[in-house]
């Protein structure tokens, strides 16, 4: 079984928007068994809850192909912790967080309600990382220093501009994971070697990136069969609790 976990879902200026026969096409086409998605555009930014329903309902049609992340904006305060908790309830596996599209700083006191509920939860948080002063790898290694009890995967590994500092911001402590989306094989390779297939996360961020070089690039890091497994689904049905 192979689970990409993260494809991107909803309404994006610069991307086709896909439905959800879409998405199930292209993941049939690449082979990919399952996806968790991850939502973009005015669902990730403003409309939350539209997003979460929606990406619920895919799911709920097709629960032995897709998953999701909901995402909440911290500065709607007490809405976002409601509608994280309402979320999570109806079967959301994890929190998706975009410093940069929602606007504030990713060391801010803002996001900890929404980090308390991903804790009291279990649920780990994925966050886009890369742009300068809102979400830099380091910070989110700072970031899980400060929260010990939140596994936080580390989306777009810093791309473009943070990319050196990736391996030193996820060596800082065992609550971040690394994902493979826009990596080279042998820092694929790298990542496994010193973090352990336990903590690496195949991912596409499809359709922002294209799923084929996605899924090669992990054939040519040429790891043993235990870590190959992990990576494109073991630690997924670990950290989401989907099926590998």
């Amino acid at each position: 079984m192979t689970t990409d976990a993260h494809v991107a879902a909803g309404e994006h200026p610069s991307l086709p928007t896909l439905g959800v026969d879409d998405l199930l096409r292209a993941l049939d086409g690449g082979g990919v068994d399952r996806a968790v998605l991850g939502p973009v555009g005015r669902w990730l930014a403003v409309d939350n809850e539209d997003g979460n329903r929606t990406l619920a309902s895919w799911c709920d049609a097709h629960p032995d192909r897709l998953a999701h992340w909901a995402t909440v904006n911290p500065w709607y305060g007490d809405r976002a912790v409601a509608e994280l908790r309402r979320a999570f309830a109806a079967g959301a596996r994890g929190l998706k967080l975009a410093p940069s599209v929602q606007g504030f700083g990713l060391l801010s006191p803002l996001l900890e309600p929404v980090l308390d509920v991903a804790e009291e939860h279990g649920r780990p948080v994925y966050v886009v990382t890369g742009v300068p002063v809102a979400s830099e790898p380091l910070q989110l290694a700072e970031l899980a220093l400060r929260r010990p009890g939140v596994t936080f995967v580390m989306g777009r590994s810093g791309r473009t501009d943070f990319s050196l500092d990736l391996m030193p911001a996820l060596s800082t402590g065992p609550n971040l994971v690394a994902e493979t989306a826009y990596n080279g094989a042998s820092l694929i390779a790298g990542m496994v070697a010193a973090l352990g297939a336990d903590r690496v996360l195949f991912s596409s961020d499809v359709p922002f990136n294209d799923l084929a070089p996605e899924l090669e690039r992990v054939d040519r890091a040429g790891l043993a069969g235990p870590d190959r497994a992990a990576v494109l689904g073991g630690t997924a049905a670990t950290l989401l609790g989907v099926a590998a």
